[in-house]
Protein backbone atom coordinates (compact mmCIF):
# COMPACT_ATOMS: atom_id res chain seq x y z
CA UNK A 1 0.00 0.00 0.00
CA UNK A 2 2.98 2.34 1.07
CA UNK A 3 4.39 1.74 -2.52
CA UNK A 4 0.94 2.78 -4.51
CA UNK A 5 0.96 6.03 -2.37
CA UNK A 6 4.30 6.92 -2.92
CA UNK A 7 3.28 6.35 -6.61
CA UNK A 8 0.42 8.22 -6.54
CA UNK A 9 2.61 11.05 -5.18
CA UNK A 10 5.06 10.88 -7.58
CA UNK A 11 2.72 10.87 -10.47
CA UNK A 12 1.02 13.76 -9.10
CA UNK A 13 4.84 15.49 -8.95
CA UNK A 14 5.22 14.81 -12.18
CA UNK A 15 2.20 15.46 -13.66
CA UNK A 16 1.47 18.75 -11.99
CA UNK A 17 4.56 20.46 -10.27
CA UNK A 18 7.34 19.21 -12.32
CA UNK A 19 5.66 20.83 -16.14
CA UNK A 20 5.46 24.34 -14.33
CA UNK A 21 7.92 26.98 -16.26
CA UNK A 22 10.67 27.66 -14.00
CA UNK A 23 10.31 24.88 -11.21
CA UNK A 24 13.34 23.55 -10.03
CA UNK A 25 15.40 19.94 -9.53
CA UNK A 26 15.19 20.90 -5.39
CA UNK A 27 11.78 21.84 -5.17
CA UNK A 28 10.53 18.84 -7.48
CA UNK A 29 12.75 16.68 -5.45
CA UNK A 30 11.03 18.13 -1.76
CA UNK A 31 7.88 17.69 -3.21
CA UNK A 32 8.96 14.10 -3.93
CA UNK A 33 9.85 13.55 -0.51
CA UNK A 34 6.55 14.74 1.23
CA UNK A 35 3.18 12.78 0.87
CA UNK A 36 0.47 14.81 0.26
CA UNK A 37 -1.83 12.65 1.41
CA UNK A 38 -0.61 12.92 5.67
CA UNK A 39 -1.75 16.41 4.76
CA UNK A 40 -5.20 16.21 4.35
CA UNK A 41 -8.15 15.60 6.28
CA UNK A 42 -9.35 11.87 6.86
CA UNK A 43 -12.44 12.59 4.63
CA UNK A 44 -10.96 13.77 1.50
CA UNK A 45 -7.57 11.50 1.88
CA UNK A 46 -8.48 9.34 -1.36
CA UNK A 47 -8.83 12.99 -3.33
CA UNK A 48 -5.22 13.89 -1.89
CA UNK A 49 -3.48 13.35 -5.53
CA UNK A 50 -6.43 15.49 -7.30
CA UNK A 51 -5.45 18.94 -8.99
CA UNK A 52 -8.03 20.92 -7.54
CA UNK A 53 -8.22 23.23 -4.53
CA UNK A 54 -10.96 21.55 -1.50
CA UNK A 55 -13.37 23.34 -0.05
CA UNK A 56 -13.19 23.66 3.57
CA UNK A 57 -15.41 25.11 6.37
CA UNK A 58 -15.85 28.80 6.73
CA UNK A 59 -14.07 29.89 3.26
CA UNK A 60 -11.30 28.09 4.06
CA UNK A 61 -9.23 25.93 0.97
CA UNK A 62 -6.77 23.36 0.95
CA UNK A 63 -4.51 25.00 -2.16
CA UNK A 64 -4.14 22.08 -4.96
CA UNK A 65 -0.49 21.14 -5.45
CA UNK A 66 0.22 23.56 -8.40
CA UNK A 67 -0.67 26.72 -6.79
CA UNK A 68 1.39 25.96 -3.71
CA UNK A 69 4.56 24.84 -5.68
CA UNK A 70 4.14 28.32 -7.34
CA UNK A 71 3.83 29.98 -4.47
CA UNK A 72 7.34 27.87 -3.13
CA UNK A 73 8.66 28.78 -6.18
CA UNK A 74 8.04 32.45 -6.60
CA UNK A 75 9.17 33.24 -2.71
CA UNK A 76 12.25 31.56 -4.10
CA UNK A 77 13.39 31.10 0.25
CA UNK A 78 17.15 30.65 0.85
CA UNK A 79 18.38 28.39 3.68
CA UNK A 80 18.95 30.78 6.46
CA UNK A 81 15.83 32.65 5.99
CA UNK A 82 12.70 32.98 8.16
CA UNK A 83 9.09 32.78 6.47
CA UNK A 84 5.45 33.46 8.35
CA UNK A 85 2.43 31.51 6.83
CA UNK A 86 -0.86 33.39 7.58
CA UNK A 87 -3.96 30.64 7.54
CA UNK A 88 -2.00 27.41 6.84
CA UNK A 89 -5.31 24.86 7.04
CA UNK A 90 -3.58 21.20 7.55
CA UNK A 91 0.14 22.39 6.63
CA UNK A 92 1.45 21.30 3.16
CA UNK A 93 2.58 24.17 2.43
CA UNK A 94 4.14 24.58 5.84
CA UNK A 95 6.21 21.36 5.29
CA UNK A 96 7.45 22.07 1.78
CA UNK A 97 8.88 25.36 2.87
CA UNK A 98 9.93 24.11 6.47
CA UNK A 99 12.16 22.01 3.94
CA UNK A 100 14.32 24.68 2.64
CA UNK A 101 13.88 27.97 5.36
CA UNK A 102 15.69 27.97 8.85
CA UNK A 103 12.19 28.61 10.58
CA UNK A 104 8.21 28.81 10.05
CA UNK A 105 6.11 30.69 11.75
CA UNK A 106 2.70 29.44 11.30
CA UNK A 107 -0.41 31.70 12.78
CA UNK A 108 -3.19 29.78 12.22
CA UNK A 109 -6.69 30.47 14.15
CA UNK A 110 -8.35 27.25 13.85
CA UNK A 111 -7.89 24.84 16.44
CA UNK A 112 -8.51 21.71 14.79
CA UNK A 113 -5.96 22.77 12.07
CA UNK A 114 -3.28 23.22 14.48
CA UNK A 115 -3.74 19.70 15.40
CA UNK A 116 -3.48 18.11 12.91
CA UNK A 117 -0.75 20.36 11.37
CA UNK A 118 1.15 19.77 14.20
CA UNK A 119 0.73 15.93 14.41
CA UNK A 120 1.72 15.92 10.04
CA UNK A 121 4.72 17.98 11.20
CA UNK A 122 6.05 15.61 14.24
CA UNK A 123 5.45 12.29 11.56
CA UNK A 124 7.38 13.97 9.23
CA UNK A 125 10.40 14.77 11.07
CA UNK A 126 9.68 18.15 10.88
CA UNK A 127 11.47 20.16 13.65
CA UNK A 128 11.55 23.68 13.00
CA UNK A 129 8.00 25.00 12.68
CA UNK A 130 6.32 27.01 15.27
CA UNK A 131 2.61 27.28 15.60
CA UNK A 132 0.79 30.18 16.74
CA UNK A 133 -3.32 30.23 17.54
CA UNK A 134 -4.08 34.12 17.00
CA UNK A 135 -6.25 35.90 14.30
CA UNK A 136 -4.44 35.09 10.89
CA UNK A 137 -4.97 38.86 9.66
CA UNK A 138 -2.82 40.58 12.65
CA UNK A 139 0.64 38.82 11.60
CA UNK A 140 3.56 37.95 14.19
CA UNK A 141 4.42 41.36 15.53
CA UNK A 142 6.53 39.87 18.01
CA UNK A 143 8.51 37.03 16.01
CA UNK A 144 9.04 39.88 13.16
CA UNK A 145 10.44 41.19 10.94
CA UNK A 146 10.19 38.04 8.55
CA UNK A 147 12.10 37.18 5.22
CA UNK A 148 8.59 36.25 4.02
CA UNK A 149 5.52 36.38 4.85
CA UNK A 150 2.59 33.55 2.75
CA UNK A 151 -1.24 34.42 3.12
CA UNK A 152 -2.13 30.82 1.99
CA UNK A 153 -5.77 32.14 0.67
CA UNK A 154 -7.48 35.48 -1.18
CA UNK A 155 -7.86 38.26 0.10
CA UNK A 156 -9.59 41.73 -1.00
CA UNK A 157 -6.50 43.99 0.40
CA UNK A 158 -2.91 43.52 1.89
CA UNK A 159 -3.05 45.16 5.39
CA UNK A 160 -0.15 47.60 5.94
CA UNK A 161 0.90 46.50 9.43
CA UNK A 162 1.26 43.10 7.54
CA UNK A 163 4.11 44.56 4.71
CA UNK A 164 5.86 46.17 8.09
CA UNK A 165 6.43 42.96 8.98
CA UNK A 166 8.95 42.06 6.48
CA UNK A 167 12.14 42.97 6.22
CA UNK A 168 14.38 45.04 3.88
CA UNK A 169 14.45 43.01 1.25
CA UNK A 170 11.83 40.91 2.38
CA UNK A 171 8.72 39.66 0.44
CA UNK A 172 5.06 38.93 1.24
CA UNK A 173 3.02 36.86 -1.30
CA UNK A 174 -1.02 37.47 -1.48
CA UNK A 175 -3.91 36.49 -3.60
CA UNK A 176 -5.91 39.54 -4.03
CA UNK A 177 -9.17 39.30 -5.32
CA UNK A 178 -10.45 42.00 -7.39
CA UNK A 179 -13.53 42.76 -9.33
CA UNK A 180 -14.26 38.86 -8.67
CA UNK A 181 -10.49 37.83 -10.45
CA UNK A 182 -8.11 36.15 -8.18
CA UNK A 183 -4.22 36.88 -9.07
CA UNK A 184 -1.11 36.04 -6.80
CA UNK A 185 0.59 39.23 -6.16
CA UNK A 186 4.43 39.54 -5.02
CA UNK A 187 5.14 42.75 -2.80
CA UNK A 188 8.75 43.65 -2.02
CA UNK A 189 10.04 45.54 0.85
CA UNK A 190 12.82 48.04 -0.73
CA UNK A 191 13.44 50.55 2.67
CA UNK A 192 10.06 52.34 3.13
CA UNK A 193 8.77 51.18 -0.64
CA UNK A 194 6.59 48.01 -0.95
CA UNK A 195 6.99 47.08 -5.01
CA UNK A 196 4.33 44.98 -6.32
CA UNK A 197 4.30 42.24 -9.53
CA UNK A 198 1.95 39.95 -10.54
CA UNK A 199 2.53 36.52 -10.53
CA UNK A 200 -0.04 34.17 -11.66
CA UNK A 201 -4.25 33.76 -11.81
CA UNK A 202 -6.06 31.58 -9.51
CA UNK A 203 -9.20 31.12 -7.64
CA UNK A 204 -10.26 31.29 -4.25
CA UNK A 205 -12.70 32.34 -1.84
CA UNK A 206 -11.87 35.41 0.37
CA UNK A 207 -10.59 34.45 3.79
CA UNK A 208 -13.48 35.96 6.43
CA UNK A 209 -10.30 37.22 8.44
CA UNK A 210 -9.81 39.68 5.77
CA UNK A 211 -12.98 41.01 4.59
CA UNK A 212 -12.29 44.35 6.75
CA UNK A 213 -12.75 47.30 4.47
CA UNK A 214 -11.16 50.99 3.78
CA UNK A 215 -8.04 49.26 5.12
CA UNK A 216 -5.02 50.58 2.75
CA UNK A 217 -3.91 48.19 0.55
CA UNK A 218 -1.77 48.61 -2.59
Amino acid sequence: MLMDINANNLRMVNGQIKPINGMTEKLVSIFNSINRQGFMPDELKECAYVEKNFALSNQRVILKPEIVAKIAMHVNLKEYENVLILGSTTGYLTAVLSLIAETVIVVEEDDSYIKSSEMATKENNLNNVIYVNKSISSGCIEQSPFNAIIIEGAVDHVPQKLLNQLENGGRLIAILSENGLCNAKMYTRKETLFLSEQLFPCSLPVLPSFKEKNIFSF
